[in-house]
């Protein structure tokens, strides 16, 4: 009984780390399609961490780990309707 306790803890051991580096490897293996295709995944995946830009415009500020907010849009004017000559 012992030994086969021992026989898979040895197989966890092993296949734990086994696994971990499969998945990185995949991972690995993926980047540059991913890339090429622009998957807008990328930007929150946990595992990619964008570190340099490229291609930005002159001018163009950085700010590392800042939040994306969507500025409020600015309501439409009412437009009149009817005939804007009547005497109502």
């Amino acid at each position: 009984m012992i030994e086969l306790i021992g026989w898979v803890l040895a197989i966890l051991a092993t296949g734990a780390p086994a696994y971990m580096i499969w998945a990185y490897a995949r991972r690995a293996a993926t980047l540059n399609q991913r890339i090429a295709m622009c998957d807008p995944t990328l930007l929150s995946d946990d595992g990619v961490n964008v570190s340099r830009l490229m291609a930005v415009p002159h001018g163009t500020q950085y700010t590392e780990n800042a939040q994306i907010v969507a500025a409020p849009l600015a309501q439409q004017p009412a437009y009149q309707t009817g005939n804007p000559y009547s005497e109502r």
